[in-house]
């Protein structure tokens, strides 16, 4: 039986796998310019979020392993989300099951309206958020905008 998730609010000690999945260039191939990031990057990124009230990241668990990074970001009448998830672990459901659980830990904290941004050609990511009840809202050519509204009582 394998281990489930778990997601812990980012810590200063949580840069270096925050790094170390940065630096892989098939983790960040649809993030901003689909570069990865500098040590140095991922120093400051993981500062302001520990000092921005609005900004909220996790670690996901499976077991004693970090598996990933889940993000909440406040936007205008949303909270747009993401994640990522080490190339290890892809191809096992583990990035349904991660954005299922930031979801669920979103709406216990009364977070229901959500967003997020995929870039077209990431088939794998769009797939995972529809799962979830994501719907197309808006696209052009370098992102598609969904969205996922809260549930009806």
């Amino acid at each position: 039986m394998t281990s489930p998730l778990l997601l812990t609010a980012i810590s200063e000690a949580d840069t270096d796998f925050v790094a170390e999945l940065a630096a892989d260039e098939r983790v960040t191939a649809y993030i901003g310019d689909g570069q990865p990031w500098s040590r140095a990057y991922c120093e400051q990124r993981v500062a302001h979020v520990l000092e921005s009230p609005g900004i909220s990241w996790f670690i996901a668990w499976r077991g004693k392993a970090r598996i990933g990074l889940f993000t909440a970001t406040q936007r205008a009448g949303a909270t747009e989300i993401g994640y990522w998830l080490a190339p290890e672990f892809w191809g096992q459901g583990l990035a349904k099951a991660l954005v299922a659980l930031g979801i669920r830990q979103l709406e216990k904290a009364g977070i229901t309206d959500l967003i997020a941004r995929v870039a077209p050609d990431n088939a794998a990511s769009l797939k995972v958020l529809e799962r979830q009840g994501f719907l197309l809202q808006s696209q052009d050519a370098s992102l598609l905008t969904l969205t996922k509204a809260a549930r009806p009582l």
